[in-house]
């Protein structure tokens, strides 16, 4: 079943109007959000990579001002795909709860939390084997997921895969617009295989033209989406500037 924001006016003035896009991978067809999330759909199911929780907390007892809106902001991107598409299914890939210390998600933040949470068969695809949740945490952590021929990683693996959907990588393109050069979060596809941006705001990112990309995206095309200005923007290959390039 689709969500009620899709039964009411078609699916591609609904994504014109959310600065959305439509992306195709192995004859799937999704949308890329502008938090960063993707949905699918025809499973009802909305994809989220990296979260990182907390990801400024490792600052803790170095004398530094920590930012205190690292979670707050995971969490209202992730809040905002949820009212938008409503979804049965959520399954966030990758890091989530690394950046957490021994004291865990405050009680304010862990409602906020589950609330999100409720209602929803919710998955969280963090890798290891034996890698479980911080307590009070609801949603199911498996090692990996594989929905209507769709396999879900925390990580892509090293091989010429399909039918791949990947968080751990964080890829941000250097785009040319204008005379100017602007860095940003980005999804990208080789058709075959996508990667996610981080969520997290404390991510370095990776630029996709740089060769750690070679593994993964190097057996086709290049399809960037660049998320800038509330909006996700198809970029054409020549736009695309390499860290050299722009030093």
């Amino acid at each position: 079943m689709l969500s009620t924001h899709f039964e009411h006016r078609p699916v591609a003035g609904f994504v014109h109007d959310i600065g959305a896009s439509r992306v195709l991978l192995c004859g799937k067809s999704l949308i890329a959000d502008p938090t960063g999330a993707i949905f699918w759909p025809a499973e009802n199911t909305l994809i989220i990579a990296d979260l990182q929780l907390s990801g400024g907390s490792y600052l803790d007892g170095h004398d530094v001002l920590l930012p205190p809106y690292d979670t707050a902001s995971s969490f209202e991107k992730l809040e905002e795909a949820l009212d938008r598409y409503d979804p049965e299914r959520v399954v966030v890939l990758g890091n989530s709860f690394e950046g957490l210390g021994s004291g865990g998600l405050s009680a304010h933040r862990r409602d906020w939390l589950q609330d999100m949470i409720e209602g929803r068969d919710w998955y969280w695809v963090i890798g290891g084997e034996n890698a479980g949740l911080p307590a009070g945490i609801d949603g199911e952590a498996v090692p990996h997921l594989t929905v209507s021929g769709i396999k879900f990683r925390a990580q892509a693996i090293r091989a010429p895969v399909a039918n791949e959907i990947a968080g751990g990588l964080h890829p941000v393109a250097q785009v040319s617009q204008y005379g100017h050069v602007v860095r940003g979060r980005c999804f990208v596809t080789n058709g075959m295989r996508l990667l996610m941006p981080s969520v997290g705001n404390y991510s370095a990112g990776r630029n996709v033209l740089s060769a750690a990309f070679d593994p993964y995206l190097a057996q086709g095309a290049l399809f960037v989406w660049h998320l800038s200005q509330g909006r996700v923007q198809p970029v054409a290959p020549p736009q695309l500037i390499d860290d050299q390039m722009a030093a």
